[in-house]
């Protein structure tokens, strides 16, 4: 996971995903995979309030969130390996005003170790990665 800028995403590559506009009561959902209005994200009203893009081909996937005025952007890269991982679990929610589609995610877990387990490890979630619309 990396942290990013706008500038950052490729956007000659198709995204499979949404874009929640600030000014809008439903997300701009991109299935199947569509290129990316670069001037959807460079707005300062409206502006994306959230944002899930993914490209199968490269194993990008670009969560994008507003908090506090500033949007929070970051790259995560997903091996073809980490579908079949026993590290990763695949979860997918139902959405919000998208019409019955299914928001799939990778869950990574790592163990840590926790004090309440007298220091032992436990697995906790380290990430949730979206990769498309649960087909």
């Amino acid at each position: 996971m990396s942290k990013i800028e706008i500038k950052d995403i490729d956007f000659g590559l198709c995204y499979e995903g949404y874009l929640w506009m600030s000014n809008e009561n439903k997300p701009r959902i991109f299935a199947p995979a569509a290129m990316i209005d670069r001037t959807l994200l460079e707005g300062l009203n409206p502006f994306v309030a959230e944002g899930y893009l993914y490209n199968k081909e490269q194993g990008v996937s670009i969560s994008i969130k507003s908090l506090d005025g500033e949007l929070c952007t970051h790259r995560f890269d997903v091996q073809e390996s980490d579908f079949n991982s026993c590290e990763v679990t695949q979860v997918a929610y139902h959405s919000h005003r998208m019409d019955g589609k299914r928001l799939h995610f990778l869950r990574y877990w790592a163990a840590k170790p926790n004090e309440a387990c007298l220091g032992m490890e436990v697995l906790t979630v380290e990430k949730m990665v979206f990769v498309g619309f649960k087909k």
